[in-house]
C-alpha cells in the first residue's frame, strides 16, 4: 500500500505498481480533508472501473511514499467489507 501525490494535488492511497513510464494503482482511494484535522476517503474515480487498476503517466506523479499505519488500516477495513465497531461503551 502506497500513497501517490499527483501534480493535480490529489493524493491517492492503494496498491501501487511502478514501471519506467507509469504507475498503476489498484483499489485506490482519494484522500479528502474532512475538517478538524480529519481525513475522508472516497474511491478514486468512483464512477469507473478504476478499482481494477488505473495507469497514470509518471509525468503526473510528484512522489510515492508509505502512508501512516492508521491510513493503511482504514483502507484495509473499507476493502474487507467487514465493519468494526469503535472501541468504547455503546449506549
Amino acid at each position: 500500500m502506497k500513497l501517490v501525490r499527483l501534480s493535480s494535488g490529489e493524493e491517492i492511497v492503494g496498491k501501487v505498481r511502478e514501471s519506467e513510464k507509469s504507475v498503476n494503482i489498484e483499489n485506490g482511494y482519494s484522500l479528502i480533508p474532512a475538517g478538524e484535522g480529519k481525513i475522508g476517503f472516497m474511491p478514486f474515480m468512483a464512477y469507473t472501473k478504476a478499482k481494477d487498476g488505473i495507469t497514470i503517466d509518471n509525468k503526473f506523479v510528484l512522489f510515492i511514499v508509505d502512508p501512516v499505519d492508521q491510513i493503511v488500516d482504514q483502507v484495509r477495513e473499507m476493502d474487507s467489507g467487514i465493519v468494526t465497531a469503535k472501541s468504547g461503551i455503546i449506549t
